[in-house]
Protein backbone atom coordinates (compact mmCIF):
# COMPACT_ATOMS: atom_id res chain seq x y z
CA UNK A 1 0.00 0.00 0.00
CA UNK A 2 2.78 2.71 0.70
CA UNK A 3 4.38 1.26 -2.23
CA UNK A 4 1.02 2.38 -4.33
CA UNK A 5 0.47 5.25 -2.81
CA UNK A 6 3.88 6.47 -3.35
CA UNK A 7 3.07 6.31 -7.36
CA UNK A 8 -0.01 7.71 -6.99
CA UNK A 9 1.35 11.26 -5.96
CA UNK A 10 4.39 11.19 -8.09
CA UNK A 11 1.57 10.72 -11.02
CA UNK A 12 -0.43 13.75 -9.67
CA UNK A 13 2.65 15.90 -9.56
CA UNK A 14 3.80 15.17 -13.21
CA UNK A 15 0.34 15.97 -14.27
CA UNK A 16 0.22 19.51 -12.29
CA UNK A 17 3.76 19.84 -13.54
CA UNK A 18 2.67 19.44 -17.40
CA UNK A 19 -0.65 21.34 -16.45
CA UNK A 20 1.46 24.26 -15.38
CA UNK A 21 3.60 23.94 -18.22
CA UNK A 22 0.67 23.70 -21.01
CA UNK A 23 -0.68 27.33 -19.60
CA UNK A 24 2.10 29.02 -19.46
CA UNK A 25 2.78 27.58 -23.19
CA UNK A 26 -0.90 28.27 -24.45
CA UNK A 27 -0.57 32.18 -22.13
CA UNK A 28 2.58 33.26 -24.65
CA UNK A 29 1.44 32.13 -27.77
CA UNK A 30 -1.85 34.16 -27.19
CA UNK A 31 0.13 36.83 -26.15
CA UNK A 32 2.27 36.69 -28.84
CA UNK A 33 -0.62 36.49 -31.57
CA UNK A 34 -2.14 39.41 -29.76
CA UNK A 35 0.68 41.53 -29.87
CA UNK A 36 1.74 40.54 -33.84
CA UNK A 37 -1.47 41.56 -34.34
CA UNK A 38 -1.38 44.90 -32.91
CA UNK A 39 1.76 45.91 -34.23
CA UNK A 40 0.61 44.85 -38.11
CA UNK A 41 -2.16 47.01 -36.94
CA UNK A 42 0.39 50.11 -36.46
CA UNK A 43 2.36 49.86 -38.99
CA UNK A 44 5.34 48.79 -37.87
CA UNK A 45 8.19 48.30 -39.72
CA UNK A 46 8.27 44.71 -41.05
CA UNK A 47 11.76 43.70 -39.13
CA UNK A 48 9.98 43.51 -36.13
CA UNK A 49 7.41 41.00 -36.88
CA UNK A 50 9.68 39.11 -38.81
CA UNK A 51 12.17 38.81 -35.76
CA UNK A 52 9.46 38.33 -33.48
CA UNK A 53 7.92 35.18 -35.45
CA UNK A 54 11.42 34.01 -34.45
CA UNK A 55 13.37 31.86 -31.97
CA UNK A 56 15.90 34.94 -32.10
CA UNK A 57 14.34 36.18 -28.51
CA UNK A 58 17.00 38.84 -27.75
CA UNK A 59 16.81 40.42 -31.39
CA UNK A 60 12.88 40.47 -30.43
CA UNK A 61 13.64 41.96 -26.97
CA UNK A 62 15.98 45.00 -29.05
CA UNK A 63 13.81 45.95 -31.69
CA UNK A 64 10.72 46.09 -29.10
CA UNK A 65 12.92 48.00 -26.96
CA UNK A 66 13.77 50.54 -29.54
CA UNK A 67 10.63 50.72 -30.48
CA UNK A 68 9.30 52.11 -27.25
CA UNK A 69 11.90 54.51 -27.31
CA UNK A 70 10.57 55.93 -30.54
CA UNK A 71 7.40 56.76 -29.58
CA UNK A 72 8.00 57.35 -26.08
CA UNK A 73 11.19 59.90 -26.16
CA UNK A 74 9.01 62.06 -28.76
CA UNK A 75 9.83 64.91 -31.32
CA UNK A 76 13.26 66.29 -30.65
CA UNK A 77 14.82 69.43 -31.62
CA UNK A 78 17.62 68.80 -34.31
CA UNK A 79 16.93 66.18 -36.96
CA UNK A 80 19.94 64.42 -36.33
CA UNK A 81 18.35 63.34 -33.16
CA UNK A 82 15.09 62.12 -34.53
CA UNK A 83 16.43 60.50 -37.72
CA UNK A 84 18.84 57.74 -37.39
CA UNK A 85 19.43 56.39 -40.58
CA UNK A 86 17.76 53.19 -39.97
CA UNK A 87 14.01 54.35 -39.52
CA UNK A 88 12.96 55.31 -43.48
CA UNK A 89 11.19 53.01 -45.61
CA UNK A 90 13.46 54.17 -48.67
CA UNK A 91 16.66 55.34 -47.48
CA UNK A 92 18.26 54.97 -50.55
CA UNK A 93 16.77 56.31 -53.82
CA UNK A 94 18.43 54.90 -57.10
CA UNK A 95 20.00 57.03 -59.48
CA UNK A 96 17.24 57.44 -62.29
CA UNK A 97 19.49 58.32 -64.62
CA UNK A 98 23.25 56.68 -64.37
CA UNK A 99 23.88 58.23 -67.91
CA UNK A 100 24.30 61.50 -66.49
CA UNK A 101 26.89 61.26 -64.31
CA UNK A 102 30.37 63.06 -66.08
CA UNK A 103 33.47 61.51 -66.45
CA UNK A 104 35.25 64.66 -65.61
CA UNK A 105 33.06 66.29 -63.38
CA UNK A 106 33.64 69.75 -62.35
CA UNK A 107 30.52 69.52 -59.52
CA UNK A 108 30.21 66.76 -57.11
CA UNK A 109 27.02 66.79 -55.38
CA UNK A 110 26.75 63.81 -52.49
CA UNK A 111 24.38 63.30 -49.62
CA UNK A 112 25.59 62.65 -45.58
CA UNK A 113 22.10 61.85 -45.20
CA UNK A 114 20.75 59.99 -47.65
CA UNK A 115 17.48 58.96 -46.38
CA UNK A 116 16.27 62.50 -45.57
CA UNK A 117 12.81 62.65 -46.47
CA UNK A 118 10.58 65.37 -47.78
CA UNK A 119 6.52 65.81 -47.17
CA UNK A 120 4.03 63.69 -49.46
CA UNK A 121 3.03 64.94 -52.98
CA UNK A 122 2.21 63.60 -56.27
CA UNK A 123 4.66 61.22 -55.87
CA UNK A 124 3.00 59.37 -52.80
CA UNK A 125 0.53 58.22 -55.27
CA UNK A 126 3.18 55.66 -56.52
CA UNK A 127 4.28 54.91 -52.86
CA UNK A 128 7.77 56.59 -53.59
CA UNK A 129 9.12 58.46 -50.74
CA UNK A 130 11.12 61.73 -52.10
CA UNK A 131 14.34 62.22 -50.51
CA UNK A 132 17.41 64.43 -50.57
CA UNK A 133 18.90 62.22 -53.03
CA UNK A 134 16.42 63.05 -55.53
CA UNK A 135 17.04 66.53 -54.83
CA UNK A 136 20.88 65.41 -55.66
CA UNK A 137 19.79 63.96 -59.11
CA UNK A 138 17.37 66.90 -60.18
CA UNK A 139 20.53 69.58 -59.59
CA UNK A 140 22.58 67.64 -61.50
CA UNK A 141 20.35 67.50 -64.53
CA UNK A 142 19.79 71.39 -63.94
CA UNK A 143 23.86 71.82 -64.01
CA UNK A 144 24.60 69.36 -66.61
CA UNK A 145 22.05 71.66 -69.08
CA UNK A 146 24.18 74.48 -67.95
CA UNK A 147 26.81 72.56 -69.54
CA UNK A 148 28.57 72.37 -66.10
CA UNK A 149 29.98 68.97 -65.21
CA UNK A 150 28.17 66.97 -62.82
CA UNK A 151 28.22 63.78 -60.70
CA UNK A 152 26.35 62.55 -57.96
CA UNK A 153 27.70 60.27 -55.39
CA UNK A 154 25.18 57.01 -55.80
CA UNK A 155 26.91 54.84 -53.12
CA UNK A 156 25.34 53.69 -49.85
CA UNK A 157 26.19 55.84 -47.01
CA UNK A 158 24.31 53.35 -45.14
CA UNK A 159 26.77 50.26 -46.08
CA UNK A 160 29.59 52.65 -45.76
CA UNK A 161 28.35 52.71 -41.91
CA UNK A 162 27.96 49.12 -41.73
CA UNK A 163 30.72 47.86 -43.22
CA UNK A 164 32.84 50.14 -41.25
CA UNK A 165 30.79 49.14 -37.74
CA UNK A 166 30.34 52.84 -37.53
CA UNK A 167 27.00 54.35 -36.26
CA UNK A 168 24.82 57.20 -37.95
CA UNK A 169 26.33 60.02 -35.95
CA UNK A 170 29.51 59.31 -38.08
CA UNK A 171 27.87 59.90 -41.53
CA UNK A 172 30.04 62.72 -42.36
CA UNK A 173 33.07 60.43 -41.86
CA UNK A 174 31.66 57.70 -44.14
CA UNK A 175 31.07 60.46 -47.14
CA UNK A 176 34.51 61.90 -46.30
CA UNK A 177 35.76 58.48 -47.50
CA UNK A 178 33.26 58.76 -50.68
CA UNK A 179 34.17 62.64 -51.40
CA UNK A 180 38.26 61.66 -51.28
CA UNK A 181 37.86 58.41 -53.34
CA UNK A 182 35.83 60.63 -55.68
CA UNK A 183 39.12 63.20 -55.32
CA UNK A 184 41.30 60.57 -56.56
CA UNK A 185 39.85 59.32 -59.45
CA UNK A 186 38.15 62.61 -60.85
CA UNK A 187 40.76 65.50 -60.18
CA UNK A 188 38.70 67.39 -62.62
CA UNK A 189 36.30 67.97 -59.41
CA UNK A 190 36.23 71.79 -57.99
CA UNK A 191 32.98 71.89 -56.52
CA UNK A 192 31.80 69.83 -53.54
CA UNK A 193 28.04 70.01 -51.97
CA UNK A 194 26.49 68.22 -49.36
CA UNK A 195 22.39 68.29 -50.17
CA UNK A 196 20.07 68.09 -46.79
CA UNK A 197 17.00 69.09 -45.93
CA UNK A 198 15.97 71.27 -42.71
CA UNK A 199 13.62 70.21 -39.89
CA UNK A 200 11.08 73.49 -39.18
CA UNK A 201 7.56 74.06 -39.46
CA UNK A 202 6.19 74.08 -43.34
CA UNK A 203 5.32 77.80 -42.69
CA UNK A 204 9.18 78.59 -42.29
CA UNK A 205 10.16 76.38 -44.69
CA UNK A 206 8.66 78.04 -47.88
CA UNK A 207 8.50 81.78 -49.60
CA UNK A 208 6.23 82.63 -52.65
CA UNK A 209 7.23 84.57 -55.40
CA UNK A 210 5.06 85.24 -59.06
CA UNK A 211 2.51 82.70 -58.35
CA UNK A 212 5.30 79.77 -57.26
CA UNK A 213 5.83 78.07 -53.85
CA UNK A 214 10.02 77.41 -53.60
CA UNK A 215 11.52 75.48 -50.44
CA UNK A 216 14.04 77.80 -48.49
CA UNK A 217 17.53 77.59 -48.21
CA UNK A 218 20.30 77.58 -45.69
CA UNK A 219 23.69 77.83 -45.77
CA UNK A 220 25.57 75.80 -43.16
CA UNK A 221 29.40 76.52 -42.50
CA UNK A 222 31.76 74.38 -40.48
CA UNK A 223 34.45 76.01 -38.31
CA UNK A 224 36.47 79.00 -39.63
CA UNK A 225 36.63 78.22 -43.72
CA UNK A 226 36.44 81.95 -44.70
CA UNK A 227 36.24 80.93 -48.45
CA UNK A 228 33.75 78.33 -48.37
CA UNK A 229 32.25 81.18 -46.44
CA UNK A 230 32.51 83.87 -48.84
CA UNK A 231 31.10 81.08 -51.46
CA UNK A 232 28.24 80.83 -49.64
CA UNK A 233 27.18 84.42 -49.17
CA UNK A 234 27.63 85.14 -52.91
CA UNK A 235 25.60 82.28 -53.70
CA UNK A 236 23.04 83.52 -50.93
CA UNK A 237 22.98 86.72 -52.32
CA UNK A 238 22.00 86.12 -55.65
CA UNK A 239 19.74 83.72 -54.30
CA UNK A 240 17.68 86.69 -52.56
CA UNK A 241 18.08 89.23 -55.67
CA UNK A 242 15.97 85.94 -58.07
CA UNK A 243 13.68 85.01 -55.35
CA UNK A 244 13.14 87.30 -52.17
CA UNK A 245 13.85 85.41 -48.82
CA UNK A 246 14.48 82.31 -51.02
CA UNK A 247 18.30 81.52 -48.56
CA UNK A 248 18.12 82.48 -45.23
CA UNK A 249 21.22 83.39 -45.24
CA UNK A 250 24.24 81.18 -43.42
CA UNK A 251 24.62 79.19 -40.06
CA UNK A 252 27.94 79.29 -38.99
CA UNK A 253 29.61 76.62 -36.62
CA UNK A 254 32.56 78.43 -35.50
CA UNK A 255 35.54 76.22 -34.03
CA UNK A 256 34.69 78.98 -30.81
CA UNK A 257 31.37 76.75 -30.33
CA UNK A 258 33.41 73.70 -31.11
CA UNK A 259 31.69 73.07 -34.87
CA UNK A 260 32.22 70.56 -36.80
CA UNK A 261 33.70 70.31 -39.75
CA UNK A 262 31.45 69.24 -42.38
CA UNK A 263 33.95 67.71 -44.68
CA UNK A 264 34.68 71.25 -45.69
CA UNK A 265 38.49 71.00 -45.06
CA UNK A 266 38.75 68.81 -48.29
CA UNK A 267 37.84 72.20 -50.79
CA UNK A 268 37.49 75.88 -50.13
CA UNK A 269 34.13 75.32 -52.41
CA UNK A 270 32.64 72.75 -50.11
CA UNK A 271 29.31 73.46 -48.87
CA UNK A 272 26.41 72.41 -47.66
CA UNK A 273 23.17 73.18 -48.59
CA UNK A 274 19.87 72.50 -46.34
CA UNK A 275 17.01 73.00 -49.08
CA UNK A 276 13.65 73.03 -47.34
CA UNK A 277 12.12 71.18 -44.69
CA UNK A 278 10.58 67.57 -43.93
CA UNK A 279 7.17 68.95 -44.66
CA UNK A 280 7.90 70.68 -48.27
CA UNK A 281 6.74 68.77 -51.37
CA UNK A 282 8.93 67.83 -53.49
CA UNK A 283 7.64 70.34 -56.69
CA UNK A 284 8.99 72.75 -54.07
CA UNK A 285 12.32 71.51 -54.01
CA UNK A 286 12.14 71.41 -57.60
CA UNK A 287 11.27 74.72 -58.29
CA UNK A 288 14.00 76.31 -55.53
CA UNK A 289 16.77 73.28 -57.11
CA UNK A 290 16.29 75.44 -60.61
CA UNK A 291 17.31 78.42 -59.36
CA UNK A 292 20.03 77.32 -57.03
CA UNK A 293 21.26 75.93 -60.36
CA UNK A 294 21.06 79.55 -62.13
CA UNK A 295 23.75 81.27 -59.73
CA UNK A 296 25.70 78.31 -59.68
CA UNK A 297 26.44 79.01 -63.10
CA UNK A 298 26.67 82.44 -62.25
CA UNK A 299 29.26 82.44 -59.54
CA UNK A 300 31.00 79.47 -61.29
CA UNK A 301 31.43 81.80 -64.75
CA UNK A 302 32.51 84.76 -63.12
Amino acid sequence: MKKRFISKKKTRFRLKFLGIVFLIVLSFAVSLSFFSSFFTQSNLPSILLKNSLSTDFSAVETNIFDFLLDYTIGEQEFEEDIYDGSTSPQEYTPDPAPEENQTEPLIYIYNSHQGEEYGGDVLSDYDVVPTVMMAAYRLREHLNNAYLPTMVETSSISEVLKSNGWNYNQSYKASRLLIESAQKTYPSIKYLIDLHRDALPYESSIVEHNGLTYAKILFVIGRDYEENLALAEKLSNLLNEKVPNLSKGIMRRTSSSGGPVFNQDLSPNALLIEVGGQYNKISEVNNTIGILAEVLKEVINE
